[in-house]
């Protein structure tokens, strides 16, 4: 899909890239805080014998803005799983209309995981639902993880557009 007609495409795609970096970025951060709340607690519990209270709860939390944050820049840069080996002896065709529909299946898949994320989160906003220790408000988790399904979809429905356009030709 390089042609003239097609640099809205990568235009957009760009966009969704940086987008999609940034929500990595803020990924990585969630994780570097995983990493030095364990540090904390291991070395307070261990040498001073005071862990970190509610470290399990911080470190929670922590995981879903890393593993949500990734989500759009790891299937941009391939690190999805795919099982390659059964569809090698299938014509170019054929592998792209399989693209086409493994894009279907997975742009559903997280379109309904980012409502139901969503819809999860409101019902945690209005019911004030916190962790049990620290009493930290779940509901923000939730929508973010409803908020990177946003990336996550659009760069599923470029890779469809592109694998339509491998379809065709």
């Amino acid at each position: 899909m390089e042609t003239a007609g097609t640099t809205w495409l990568v235009k957009v795609r760009r966009s969704i890239n940086a987008l999609s970096g940034w929500f990595e970025r803020v990924g990585l951060i969630a994780m570097v805080a995983m990493a030095l709340t364990t540090l904390i607690d291991v070395i307070g519990s261990k040498g001073f014998q005071w862990p970190l209270p509610g470290s399990t709860e911080i470190i929670g939390v922590l995981q879903v803005l890393a593993i949500a944050g990734g989500l759009a820049f790891s299937k941009i840069d391939g690190r999805h799983i795919r099982v390659e080996f059964l569809i090698d002896w299938l014509p170019e065709r054929g592998k792209a209309a399989l693209d086409v529909f493994s894009s279907i299946l997975g742009l559903g898949l997280f379109a309904v995981a980012g409502w139901m994320t969503y819809e999860y989160g409101l019902k945690l906003l209005s019911s004030g639902t916190e962790t049990l220790l620290l009493g930290i408000a779940l509901y923000p988790f939730s929508l973010w993880i409803a908020f990177c399904c946003i990336p996550m979809c659009c760069v599923i429905i470029i890779e469809l557009l592109i694998s339509i356009d491998r379809m065709l030709k």
